[in-house]
């Protein structure tokens, strides 16, 4: 007897719904101090109405229309991250935000989409063949460019999430692992540079992945040349970030250096989410949120009112719910039969996937504070909307999960 229930990923669908449930409830909660920002919930139960409905179109219609539009739509994101230094709104001292009458988005939302298109599209190539370097630098410019561009709005938290589901799209596309990670050489240059203050320790790590990679000529040579660019730049590169950049980055190293400026929302969150013990102190009981200690609770510090108020075994319950998803993402990945499809899974979940471990690593104090929202928990209309199209994505590889 067949199933009146359509072929979609349940446990994705129900995971997905049980977050934004939790997310409503949380906005509530941390927005129902008086005088700070009542009502919000209201507005994000709209904007799940209005998420919900173009997540059901987007699972809708089949996945080559977005193959076939994936250029276009890119070129169309670029030119909206342009417009955004003209005509955007700034706030807090960056421009984010196109605004249209009384809506706001953010074009690098849609860029994101965009580039996993472009991205997928590109890696569905009859004769790709990543071991050679002439077929890894388009997907490194594809992506290079929004990169920069929300980098220099200054938005490094969003702008990090490309090149995250560019070395995901290039391991699923086929390149070896010793390759991968000798591209990735230079990040771990910086990386170790800002957490040491040494090149010496990246020296020593860097000989280990030559000999275990054993690349051709021309990829050692040019990963000589680009390190040792990389180690030259580096003593100058503090002074070309901006001073919240480096805020930011002494905070994560040493929160207590400035607890009563940019260390304090770090602390704040540490302390809330400490005190909420194993069960919490119960639900719209938070007494860091009551008081208003904890900075920006209804959306970049959303987890630490959870961990406040419902403990250790309601943020494990979001962990759970979280881990749901990206696991389901990576399946219909891997079960996809169409290369496009599998490509454009693997980019969409990686995205959510680095979003969701940033915020959380960021409450905790083991990433930089950087602005990214929680993924279905966070108030905010763009980022719900994004969110739920990309699960509407997902949904719309499970529903033609045989075709070639």
């Amino acid at each position: 007897m067949r199933s009146r229930f359509p072929p979609l990923d349940w446990p994705l669908a129900v995971s997905t719904l049980s977050l934004i449930g939790i997310g409503l409830a949380t906005v509530y909660s941390a927005t129902s101090v008086p005088g700070a920002h009542e009502g919000l919930w209201v507005k994000q139960l709209v904007w799940f109405g209005v998420a919900a409905a173009v997540a059901w179109i987007v699972a809708a219609v089949h996945y080559r229309f977005y193959d076939s539009v994936s250029w276009p739509l890119y070129a169309i994101s670029l030119l909206l991250l342009v417009a955004v230094f003209a005509i955007g709104v700034e706030r807090m001292g960056a421009k984010r935000w196109i605004e249209l009458g009384s809506f706001q988005f953010q074009p690098s939302e849609i860029a994101k989409l965009a580039t996993a298109f472009v991205l997928a599209r590109f890696f569905d190539h009859a004769r790709l063949d990543l071991k050679k370097i002439r077929w890894w630098l388009p997907p490194l410019l594809i992506v290079m460019v929004p990169f920069v561009l929300v980098a220099k709005e200054p938005d490094l938290g969003t702008a990090s999430s490309f090149p995250a589901m560019l070395i995901a799209m290039y391991f699923w596309a086929g390149m070896p692992a010793g390759q991968l990670l000798l591209g990735l050489s230079p990040i771990f240059n910086v990386a170790l540079f800002f957490l040491t203050g040494s090149v010496w320790w990246f020296v020593g790590l860097f000989v280990a992945l030559l000999a275990y990679a054993r690349p051709r000529i021309v990829v050692l040579v040019a990963m000589l040349a680009l390190n040792g660019a990389v180690a030259v730049a580096l003593p100058n590169l503090w002074n070309h970030l901006h001073d919240y950049q480096k805020r930011r980055i002494e905070t994560f190293l040493n929160p207590e250096h400035d607890p009563s400026g940019s260390g304090y929302q770090v602390i704040q969150s540490k302390i809330a989410i400490g005190s909420g013990g194993l069960v919490g102190k119960g639900y719209l009981k938070g007494s860091q949120k009551a008081l208003a200690f904890l900075p920006m609770r209804h959306t970049d510090f959303i987890y630490s009112v959870v961990g406040e108020e419902l403990g250790l075994l309601g943020s494990l319950t979001v962990v759970l719910l979280y881990g749901i998803v990206v696991f389901r993402g990576y399946r219909l990945a891997s079960i996809a039969r169409d290369g496009f499809a599998s490509l454009m899974a693997v980019g969409i979940t990686t995205a959510l996937f680095f979003h969701i471990l940033v915020n959380m690593l960021m409450t905790i104090g083991w990433a930089p504070v950087t602005g990214v929202p929680l993924p279905f928990l966070s108030y905010g209309g763009t980022a719900l909307i994004v969110n739920c199209i990309q699960i509407g994505l997902l949904q719309n590889v499970a529903l033609r999960r045989r075709e070639y």
